[in-house]
Formats: structure tokens, C-alpha cells, sequence
């Protein structure tokens, strides 16, 4: 924006919107006008149906009351912003301006597609963990296609993190395996795989009371929270590292 401020939206974590460093507030009153600015990056911000946003927002609505509904939504959310061309719609589509707006859900997933270096796997996963400031609008109602939004985002940084985590085992990076292993378990304390990879990581570096540790954290929520126990893999290596530690 050539002599103008970027809008900001951060939809990882805590929502917040501002424009350059300067907060912008939404009264409660303008409820239905942030959802569609969080459903509109939901949905990937680019022409995303009109249809498919009134859906997601006024499913108990039918029509011409639901179509209006999604225009005076829309009209209030460009009167907050101040900056009508920064939500377009034609077509039936309504996109975001990028040139406009920074989100920090893109810049996160631009960051999971770039090319990297097996040796800056560490690297690469602390960019995405700054970016990754909590899930996806973690504090907002949880509707379907917050939800939805939300497990994919997880899933591709748990996938990232699973894939470094693999690149320093291969190259007998125990210690900066057994960190990565663990961010994941922040993100996702039920992965029973998670915590496999930890254990095996503490065995190789000789902590077996570590890796026994991991076991019986993973046993307890497992069977606190899902009324399950660990699998035969993850039971057949806690009794392997049981044995050596004996």
C-alpha cells in the first residue's frame, strides 16, 4: 500500500486486527462482520463463493434474508476497515486484497511451501513456530469450518515437524530430534507417534528414564482423555528401553 498502512489480522492464537501497529477494535455489535473476515481467510481469501460464506454464517437462513444479511455484514466490515477495495467482490466472489493485507495464516502456509535445506530443518520450524502463535482462532466459537480450518493448519505443522524430526535422526541429531518431537507433543499431547519418536531419541542418547517417561505420559492422557491404552508399537518399545535400562 504505496503511502498507506497494511491491515494485520492474526488468526493464529488470540484474533487481533490492526492497521500498521494500531489496534483496531469491533464493538460486539459488529459480531457477524468479524466472522466473515475470519471465515473469509478461513476459506482461503480469494474468491470465495458468496454462497459458500453464507452458508457457513447464516445456515438457519434462507434467501433473499440470508443474502442481505451477508451484504450488510459485508458493508459493515468495509466501513470498520475504512477501505472499501480492501474486501472486492465480483462475480458472486469476494477476495481479500493482498497488497492491502498481511495474515499471518498465509505467511505461515507460504513458509510450509518454500524449498528448504534438510540442514535448516531447526531453522525452518522456528519461523513456523513463531507464526504459529496458537490454533486457528483458538478462542472463537467452534464452528465446522473453524474446526475444519483449524485441524489442517495443525496437521501440516505436525507433518513439518515430524519430517525434521526424521532429517536429524537420519543424521544422528538425537538431541535437536528429541526438541522437535517434543514441540510436537505441545501441539498434540494424544500422538502416540510423537512420543514413540521421542522415546526412541532419549534411547539413543541413553536416557532411558527419559524415554520411560514419555511412555508413562503417553499411557496416562491416553487413557485419561480417549479411555485407551498405548498400541503394541509404542508398548513393545517402552518394554525394549525398559530392558536395556535394566
Amino acid at each position: 500500500m504505496s503511502g498507506h498502512e497494511r491491515f494485520r489480522v492474526h488468526v493464529l492464537g488470540r484474533f487481533r486486527l490492526t492497521k500498521g501497529d494500531t489496534p483496531i477494535t469491533i464493538p460486539s455489535r459488529l459480531r457477524k462482520p468479524q466472522e466473515l473476515l475470519h471465515a473469509l481467510i478461513a476459506f482461503g481469501g480469494t474468491e470465495v463463493s458468496a454462497g459458500v460464506l453464507i452458508d457457513a454464517l447464516w445456515p438457519d437462513s434462507e434467501g433473499d434474508a440470508a443474502y442481505h444479511a451477508f451484504e450488510s455484514a459485508l458493508y459493515r466490515l468495509r466501513q470498520l476497515l475504512g477501505a472499501r477495495d480492501a474486501i472486492r467482490m465480483e462475480g458472486g466472489k469476494v477476495s481479500l486484497d493482498t497488497d492491502q493485507m498481511w495474515v499471518d495464516m498465509w505467511e505461515f502456509e507460504l513458509e510450509l511451501q518454500r524449498p528448504h535445506d534438510p540442514k535448516a530443518s531447526i531453522e525452518r520450524i522456528g519461523r513456523l513456530r513463531r507464526l504459529y502463535q496458537g490454533h486457528f482462532l483458538q478462542h472463537e466459537a467452534e464452528k465446522p469450518w473453524v474446526l475444519k480450518a483449524r485441524q489442517q493448519l495443525r496437521d501440516r505443522l505436525l507433518r513439518a515437524i515430524r519430517d525434521a524430526a526424521c532429517e536429524c535422526e537420519h543424521a544422528r541429531r538425537w538431541e535437536e530430534a528429541a526438541n522437535l518431537y517434543q514441540s510436537g507433543i505441545e501441539l498434540d499431547s494424544l500422538n502416540e507417534g510423537l512420543y514413540r519418536g521421542l522415546m526412541l531419541c532419549h534411547q539413543q542418547l541413553g536416557d532411558h528414564s527419559e524415554a520411560l517417561q514419555a511412555y508413562r505420559r503417553c499411557r496416562e492422557l491416553l487413557t485419561r482423555f480417549l479411555g485407551i491404552a498405548p498400541n503394541a508399537k509404542t508398548q513393545a518399545l517402552f518394554h525394549s528401553v525398559r530392558e536395556r535400562a535394566a
